[in-house]
């Protein structure tokens, strides 16, 4: 199974993301870093485990499309071995080109944002981004005609309870479930209330090798020798 560590950006530093309550997301405080910032915070988390991918979510440009383009260089510059899965608030074809030529930013597509989605039938957004299938309170966050056109799902599917994130909930079971018999050409990416090793495990048990986590790992609850 792969871990792939998840840094949430907003107003340029680090921040602890919680239940998809953004306006109350806090300064990250973690075991692996004493940083907010997130090249250090990338830097030290690399130092303690060779992740080969990093997930960021860019949420001053989620929220008011502010993208931080100096960052996206610095990850090009900095870590040119990292693959880095970005969330920018992609709306339409004309901002995911503004994030698709990066040499490592793999760009992903959040339902909750993106409002022409025409334009996902392409074969190369098809092979060179990732979709994110974004839930909160039981409800779908985008158009639902996205959510029932499985043609339009690009080959990795982020599954995203915003709920359970960072609330050491659990991860969404019977979502991650529904998704995966929806499409089953796809490859299910697990994202929300993944709380200790026992998760990963009960996870990969379903069949899902790839895992978005945050908490579990910054306070400690994943120990890296497992990840070896």
């Amino acid at each position: 199974m792969e871990i792939i560590p998840v840094i949430d950006v907003m107003g340029k530093k680090v921040v602890h993301a919680r239940a998809g309550i953004r306006s109350q997301y806090q300064p990250l405080q973690s075991v692996l870093t004493n940083s907010c910032e997130p090249l250090q915070v990338i830097t030290d988390i690399l130092a303690w485990h060779p992740f080969s991918t990093v997930y960021i979510a860019d949420l001053d440009a989620i929220l008011d499309q502010k993208m931080n383009t100096m960052l996206y260089q610095q990850l090009e510059q900095q870590f040119p071995t990292v693959q880095f899965w970005l969330d920018a608030g992609v709306k339409s074809k004309a901002s995911w080109n503004d994030i698709s030529d990066y040499n490592n930013i793999t760009p992903v597509i959040g339902s909750e944002t993106v409002v022409d989605i025409s334009w996902l039938v392409d074969q190369k957004v098809q092979q060179s981004s990732i979709l994110s299938l974004d839930f909160q309170q039981d409800k779908f966050l985008g158009q639902q005609q996205l959510f029932n056109q499985v043609e339009l799902w690009t080959e990795n599917v982020i599954t995203m309870n915003l709920d359970r994130v960072g609330v050491q909930s659990g991860p969404d079971f019977e979502l991650l479930s529904a998704i995966s018999n929806k499409s089953k050409q796809c490859r299910i990416i697990a994202a929300g209330g993944i709380r200790d090793q026992q998760d990963l495990m009960d996870l990969q048990q379903r069949g899902i090798e790839q895992v978005l986590v945050a908490s579990a790992l910054h306070n400690g609850r994943i120990d890296k020798h497992w990840l070896a």
